[in-house]
This record gives C-alpha cells, structure tokens and sequence, in this order.
C-alpha cells in the first residue's frame, strides 16, 4: 500500500488535477496527470461502478495499481499528481501485465 503522503485523499486535489491535468489512455486505463512545485507524488485511483458492480473487484484493481505505483514510486517526476481512470478492460489481468502498460506509460513521457 502507498503511504499516507503518497495519496491523493481530498475531493479538492482530486477536482484540481481533474480540471488542470492532461489526459493521456492507454488500453486498461487512463490518466490524468498533472504537476506541481513539490517534492512530493502523488497519486489517486478511480475504479467506478461501471467496471465492476462488486466491490471486491474495484478494490483488488485499486491494490493491484497501488502496488505497482509503490514499486516504481522512484521512476516518477518530484511532484507529479497522477490519477488512473481505470477501464473495464483491466477486469482479470494480472499484475505483471497492468505493470507493463504502466511502464510503457513511464517510458513514453521520458521523451
């Protein structure tokens, strides 16, 4: 699980990147990515009904995102606000999968 300092909680933060971020998709979700003046990252994860009517399912997508986020938390930007608008396409992939669509992510906005 990410820390504490690490997620993004408050409707306000989620609204702000919501309206200031860029948007960016790839096949399982997409992002809304948006920086700061910071030294902190920040990140948020929408898993809404219409992906899963079961909660358990929403929540292993959250934990599996989070995971991940946690792993690579060192190859993102010092004050990056990331929120991942998932898709029902990332139902019953697993973790190593939705890993690399996150590195693919990673690496086409290092350039």
């Amino acid at each position: 699980m990410l820390k504490r300092e690490n997620r993004i909680r408050s409707k306000k933060e989620f609204a702000e990147i919501k309206d200031k971020g860029i948007v960016s998709y790839s096949p399982f979700f997409g992002w809304l990515k948006y920086k700061v003046d910071d030294d902190l990252k920040k990140f948020g994860f929408i898993v809404s009904k219409k992906i899963s009517k079961k909660a358990v399912s929403r929540n292993k997508i959250r934990r599996i995102l989070s995971e991940i986020v946690r792993k690579n938390l060192d190859k993102f930007e010092k004050g990056t606000r990331l929120v991942f608008l998932t898709k029902k396409e990332i139902l019953g992939k697993k973790m190593d999968e939705v890993e690399k669509e996150i590195n693919k992510f990673l690496i086409s906005n290092d350039k």
